[in-house]
């Protein structure tokens, strides 16, 4: 398999060029643009790599979920006897609500922004590295994060919300 790089004259577009290369030689001739589609479809059609990214990613998330369910599930029943305190003194289900939301926002941040920024330190010390130089982070990976992140928070809040929001006042009464 031979590769040639051809510029077209000034007043022709890649793909007219590509056709008289294609025609001319008998050989396929592609502009950037269908090459790299036409690679990204080959590794889709013809490789595991897609569904290896997918089982991994799909783990990552079920793994973080759950431990971000953990950790506020755990938060709330160390200080059960403060909620149930705070509800004792008429405080409503729905500030306890944003209670437990404003604390999970600032823990999904403050995560959300540790991990992004070890990750652009990461790729910002191995750009002269040649075995990672393809690796690169588009906005875009950043953008789908903060909304997986956002999902996980308020998934793993809805736990401690509902133990919460069951919980009886009297609770502060019993003893230790």
């Amino acid at each position: 398999m031979s590769f040639v790089l051809a510029r077209p004259e000034p007043g022709r577009n890649a793909e007219e060029v590509c056709r008289d290369v294609s025609r001319q030689t008998g050989l396929l001739a592609l502009t950037r643009d269908q090459f790299f589609w036409r690679t990204i479809g080959y590794y889709l059609r013809s490789t595991g790599i897609p569904v290896n990214f997918g089982i991994t990613i799909a783990l990552g998330f079920i793994v973080g979920t759950a431990i971000a369910g953990q950790t506020f599930y755990l938060f709330t029943l160390e200080n059960l006897r403060q909620f149930g305190a705070l509800k004792a003194m008429g405080l409503s289900n729905g500030r306890l609500i944003l209670m437990i939301l404003l604390q999970a926002a600032i823990v999904g941040s403050v995560g959300f922004g540790l991990g992004m920024g070890v990750t652009a330190a990461f790729f910002e010390a191995t750009k002269n590295v040649t075995h990672l130089s393809g690796f690169f982070l588009p906005w875009q990976v950043a953008a789908g994060t903060a909304v997986a992140v956002c999902f996980i928070v308020i998934l793993a809040s809805l736990v401690s919300i509902r133990r919460v929001l069951v919980l009886e006042p009297a609770i502060v009464f019993r003893g230790a």
